[in-house]
């Protein structure tokens, strides 16, 4: 038991003793005196008036009913004694009643004050704890300070937030705590609170004692004393690190989930569009070959040549299209990706040139996925190339993979479950934010007219996104990109399913 506790309850124990003693005293000086009395010869009747002694005695319980009780005691006795003494109806009766009855409700009355304020006394004392466990007890950081910044108190709050006890920090300036910027707002904000101003809730950093910076929600609040003048702060310190990052967390999938949304609706526009188109150019390139079959003339047989490639490259555009907008027919199969990565390193390393150097990092065991296998490798190739127009002095590209696991708490807007992920990291240039926020849209490019259309990345977004995956990018201007890909695991045996198409084909 805390020596507080103890004092308080022992303390109370014995001022109902003291009040009960009291009582006693009183009522036994009233039987002493009017015994005396009895002794006394009736001439010296003025000596019964000390039995008022009794109920004036009384007044020290605090208690106005047991100061009425003893005084009614009193008024009997000396009725009693002076009706035994032969005064029974007499003037110095009379008189000796009305002064005890007198002196009896002027100490009840003076008792009933005394109650009054002894209560007053406890409430307030009560409420001075209650509050002292209060800012004891509170989770939150709740310090005072004077009006030049000298910490006055630290609770257990404070000392669970900081690091620092309060033997360490009572005494010390406030500024040991305060990041940088706040620090050299305090005087003004001193100031403010001397002339009795507030500092409402708001956001702003503080410093741990191993000198970590955490977020935190702080107030500031005068200080007054009982004269209604300003002697300090009191500062209240929330941690809000866990609230921040969750707030910076929800705003990332409203974010994706805009994004994604977005991504939708031009896919089905670009869809509607390359398939309309699609056919017109099927038309206009049997009609090429019909010319290009007919025709002698050699310059007319080159226009139609270069008509017929145009028209090509229109085509591709417009299945490029279809694919990011998951209009065109997949054969998706179980592949190990593992294998589909080793399979095009050879492509992959001829597409990049000399000067950038390929490296991979894959996961010792296999990853089995769902999903067409030329389209996975159309996504490798394009994101390589997207990597190597980003270096054109030279750098690495980094490719590698491995197993993970989507929780409830998953930003992704995938379900939970097992996911291979693949992570393509260039040295190159990077992007700004609000150029990457877009790289995914079809016909957004950083490139020239003449080096790119802008439908590599949309293209892999929509092959990834048919395969039940994601493909999010970082990067950082100067440092370099890195697009990471989900794709979930399927359960499936690879080897099994291998073996029974190899044993279709041989039948």
């Amino acid at each position: 038991m805390r020596y507080e506790d103890w004092r308080r309850e022992h303390g109370s124990l014995t001022h109902g003793w003291w009040r009960a003693g009291v009582l006693v005293f009183a009522v036994l000086i009233i039987i002493l005196v009017s015994v005396v009395d009895l002794a006394t010869p009736r001439e010296l009747t003025a000596f019964g008036l000390v039995i008022t002694a009794g109920p004036v005695l009384a007044v020290a319980s605090a208690r106005p009913w047991a100061v009425a009780a003893v005084g009614a005691f009193a008024w009997v006795m000396a009725w009693a004694t002076s009706s035994w003494q032969g005064l029974g109806g007499t003037a110095y009766q009379q008189v000796r009643l009305c002064v005890i009855a007198g002196m009896t409700l002027l100490s009840v009355a003076v008792a009933y004050s005394q109650d009054v304020l002894e209560r007053r006394a406890n409430r307030s004392a009560t409420d001075e704890s209650m509050l002292a466990a209060i800012v004891h007890g509170s989770s939150d950081a709740i310090v005072a300070t004077d009006l030049n910044g000298i910490i006055l108190s630290w609770n257990h709050g404070a000392e669970q937030m900081f690091g620092y006890t309060a033997e360490e920090m009572i005494g010390q300036s406030a500024l040991k705590v305060l990041s940088p910027d706040r620090a050299a707002r305090m005087p003004s904000v001193l100031a403010g609170i001397g002339r009795g101003e507030g500092v409402a809730h708001y956001r702003t950093q503080r410093i741990r004692k191993d000198g970590t910076l955490f977020d935190v929600s702080n107030s500031i609040s005068p200080i007054f004393d009982k004269h209604g003048t300003v002697v300090g702060a009191a500062a209240i310190d929330r941690d809000v690190t866990a609230l921040t990052r969750a707030e910076e967390q929800r705003e990332q999938i409203l974010e994706r989930s805009a994004r994604a949304e977005r991504l939708e609706s031009l896919g089905q526009l670009a869809g509607g569009i390359a398939h309309d188109f699609n056919n017109l150019l099927a038309i206009n390139l049997n009609y090429l070959e019909f010319a290009l079959e007919q025709t002698t003339d050699p310059d007319t047989h080159n226009d139609l040549t270069r008509a017929k490639a145009s028209a090509e490259r229109a085509r591709d555009l417009t299945r490029q299209l279809l694919v990011f907008a998951r209009k065109q027919p997949t054969t998706p199969e179980t592949i190990d990706l593992n294998t589909v990565i080793t399979d095009t390193r050879t492509l992959l390393d001829r597409t990049i040139g000399t000067h950038i150097e390929l490296i991979t990092h894959l996961h010792p065991h296999p990853l089995p996925i769902r999903a067409d296998r030329s389209r996975l490798e159309q996504v490798l190739l394009n994101l390589v190339i997207n990597a190597r127009d980003a270096m054109p002095d030279g750098g690495m590209i980094i490719i590698e993979n491995g197993p993970t696991t989507l929780t409830e708490d998953t930003s992704h807007q995938l379900a939970p479950g097992p996911y291979a992920h693949l992570n393509i990291t260039d040295t190159g240039t990077g992007m700004p934010p609000d150029i990457a926020a877009h790289v995914f849209e079809p016909f957004f490019t950083t490139k020239t007219k003449q080096h790119g259309t802008g439908l590599g990345l949309a293209t892999a977004y929509g092959i990834i996104t048919e395969a039940g995956g994601t493909i999010t990018l970082t990067t950082e201007p100067g440092v370099g990109t890195t697009c990471h890909i989900l794709l979930p695991l399927s359960t499936a045996d690879t080897a099994a399913e291998k073996s029974d198409a190899d044993q279709l084909r041989l039948g």
